[in-house]
Parts: C-alpha cells; structure tokens; sequence
C-alpha cells in the first residue's frame, strides 16, 4: 500500500488496529485563526465607522459574511468584540444591530475622554521621545493638506493617528488601551452630519497646540490643551445638533 502523504491541512494517522491509516482534517492553525478574525473586525469596524452599516439597521451573520467574504467564526468572533466595543448589539433569534449613537452617548463619551485624557498627555509630554514628536509633526502637516483638499475622510484618518502617536509616546500599555478603545468608539462622530471645513480647522487648530504642549515637555500645558480640546468638541456639537 502507498504510504499517505502529508499536506498543509491533511495529515496520516494510524488507527489504534495500526493496520490503515485516515485521513484526518488538520484545524487552521491558531495564527491563521487570529489573522483572519482581526481582517473581519477591521471590516466590519470599517463599515459601521463609515455608515456602510447604517446605525439601527439589524444584519445577520451570513449576510455580513457574505459582506466581507471572511468565514463565519471569524466573523463570529469579531462581532463579540465589537458588542464589548459598544458599536454592535447581538440580539438572539434576531440577528446583529448596529448600535446607533444617541446625543446622550456621544457626550457621554467625550466625559468619559475627559476624565484619562488630559492625565494620559500629561505623561506623553513627560516622556515622549524625539520620534515620536518627528510623527506627530508629519501627520499635522498631512492633516492641514487634507483640510486644504477639504477631505473629511482623510482627516478622520490622520486624527486616529495623531491620538494614536500620543498613546504610544506614554509607554503605558494599559492607559493605551483604554485610550485606544475610546478613540475607535469615538471616531464615529466625525461622521456627523454637524461637521463643516470650519470645525475641521478648530480641531486642527487644537491640536497643533496640544502638540507645541509636548515638544516643550510640559505635562501641565498638554493636560490643558487635552482639556480645552474635548471642552470645544463638545460645545461645537451641541451647537451643531
């Protein structure tokens, strides 16, 4: 008898006879696993953010599947995340609600940025190196082209950076997370109807100055700068509403 080769996803194993061997199906390996469902929460992520998904809409497992041409655990498994994220709801026997956004969640959502913030650039100023200060640079000089194209898309990106650099630069792994968390809820919002070339000017405007915060090094400034930031998103939105 020919002896059974060996492939990436089948393998030969005797019976406990030891007279035939079968065919066993190997299971993806754990890393394939973790890559494809972090391709489906990114997807998925991507299209709640940008509205593809619309907020209220209620989509079944299948159809975002289908969606996103990723297999069903993954997307399984990106949808729980994204319910813990607060963007999804999933509703038993009736499939997956896109969460909408009230007023109420959106403030209260920049509140509760206002309670780590302005402690969180307090640090970066504290110990943010000179790359860190070299990438911040370059994406606020990214940031005043896409104001000058009036590209609201990708400013939403470049703000996610910019956040995101600050995180980095205060070499806090668990402050990082939470920032990072509030950051993707909070993204959202830049899809709000409410937002004009002007608001995108202001913001810009308040975070260069939450950026010459940490150059100088200047924990106070920058916890100010945070501050003044999340008080102004706040007031531009409930004028806007």
């Amino acid at each position: 008898m020919a002896r059974a080769k060996s492939t990436g996803s089948v393998r030969a194993r005797k019976t406990t006879s030891g007279n035939a061997t079968r065919a066993v199906i190997a299971k993806p390996s754990s890393g394939i696993a973790r890559s494809l469902t972090e391709c489906a929460y990114a997807e998925i992520r991507n299209r709640v953010m940008t509205l593809a998904f619309r907020p209220g809409e209620f989509l079944n497992e299948s159809v975002i599947c289908a969606a996103i041409g990723i297999g069903r655990t993954p997307v399984h498994e990106a949808l729980h995340r994204l319910q813990i994220e607060g963007l999804v709801q999933i509703v038993p026997r009736k499939g997956v609600l896109i969460r909408t956004d009230s007023l109420n969640d959106v403030i209260a959502l920049i509140e509760t940025r206002m309670l780590v913030e302005p402690s969180g650039m307090a640090l970066a100023a504290q110990r943010a190196k000179s790359h860190h200060l070299t990438t911040l640079q370059a994406i606020l000089k990214q940031a005043r082209r896409a104001i000058n194209d009036d590209n609201r898309a990708s400013y939403m990106a470049l703000d996610l950076k910019f956040h995101d650099e600050i995180v980095s630069a205060t070499d806090n792994a668990v402050l990082a997370d939470v920032i990072r968390m509030l950051h993707q809820r909070a993204s959202r919002i830049w899809n709000l109807q409410v937002w004009t070339s002007a608001d995108l000017r202001v913001t810009q405007i308040e975070h260069e100055e939450i950026f010459a915060a940490l150059k100088s090094g200047d924990p106070d400034a920058a916890s100010a700068a945070a501050r003044a930031h999340l008080t102004s998103l706040r007031r531009r939105i409930l004028q806007g509403v």
